[in-house]
């Protein structure tokens, strides 16, 4: 039987050892019973003994028979636990010798892991640089800092009156399965009116990002007032602070929450079914069919 990690796994061992002690039914019809392997449920009957060694009366082994010792039931232990998965030897173990002179240079210079590999190989010591991290992150010498998502102050969702008053903006990744390399969609949906824009691009990018933004607000005729986009890479800080020129308030969605964006997440929908289809993102095409499909969209 496979390793498993199921808390209600000694509860099924305990079952199937019962079938065997107390109502002294034959190994293997217990354990069909059990819906198991005979050979497995020997192993649990040895760790069952081990297990309640300190409770057995008298022992009259006789050959051919699992299970023949005499136990106390009512004070034995029938839940079986999980042994742990972890190996008995690690066969690439850093030597001791090693794992001592890190720890030496870590404590005598207080450097980064660069610099005690540095002083390692300068004494001889073979030892690679990833084997120093690895090593001073066991010892507890270093702690990794987890990357977090920058905190943003929450804006409330301004009251849509007029057009531009709440554009909502997202970015299509279109993947090239043969490449494995992605070209990208920037969508802009204007709530009030339901007024599209779209461009196509083979960066993700901040200032990319940023230009669609006021070439939308040339193509639309209107100011935005309100920019609403994910937390995507493109729509970081320095996004922010262009737009802040031009007078746009940029608010970022609640992170895990896409119905936050419905409406350009369903615009995303359409033009990916009605207009991208099965076009090659590499091949150029989309430059003129993205335009068209706005033109139609929108008149």
């Amino acid at each position: 039987m496979s390793y498993s990690s199921n808390p209600l796994l000694p509860k099924a061992r305990a079952q199937a050892v019962r079938l065997v002690v107390e109502q002294r039914m034959p190994l293997t019809i217990a354990a069909r019973k059990s819906g198991i392997h005979r050979t497995t449920l020997w192993q649990w009957l040895r760790k069952w003994k081990h297990l309640n060694q300190n409770v057995q009366l008298t022992n009259y082994n006789r050959p051919g028979r699992v299970g023949t010792s005499k136990f106390r039931l009512a004070a034995c232990t029938w839940n079986i636990p999980t042994s742990s998965s972890r190996p008995k030897n690690f066969g690439r173990t850093v030597p001791g010798a090693v794992v001592d002179r890190i720890r030496y240079y870590r404590t005598k210079y207080n450097r980064c892991a660069t610099i005690v590999h540095a002083y390692c190989q300068r004494e001889g010591t073979n030892v690679s640089l990833s084997t120093v991290r690895r090593v001073l992150y066991r010892l507890g010498l270093v702690v990794r800092q987890k990357w977090q998502r920058t905190w943003r102050p929450p804006l409330p969702r301004p009251d849509v009156q007029n057009p531009g008053d709440l554009v909502q903006m997202d970015t299509v990744h279109l993947h090239d399965h043969r490449t494995k390399k992605r070209t990208y969609l920037y969508t802009l949906v204007d709530i009030y009116s339901r007024w599209a824009y779209a461009e196509y691009h083979q960066v993700l990018s901040q200032d990319i990002a940023a230009a669609v933004v006021k070439r939308g607000q040339a193509y639309a005729g209107v100011h935005f007032a309100t920019v609403q986009a994910d937390n995507g890479p493109e729509f970081g800080r320095r996004f922010e602070e262009l737009l802040q020129v031009s007078g746009t308030t940029v608010r970022h969605s609640r992170v895990r929450r896409p119905n936050d964006n419905a409406h350009i997440e369903r615009f995303n929908r359409t033009i990916q079914e009605e207009c991208v289809g099965s076009t090659n993102p590499f091949s150029g095409e989309l430059y003129g069919k993205v335009a068209n499909y706005l033109a139609y969209y929108n008149e």
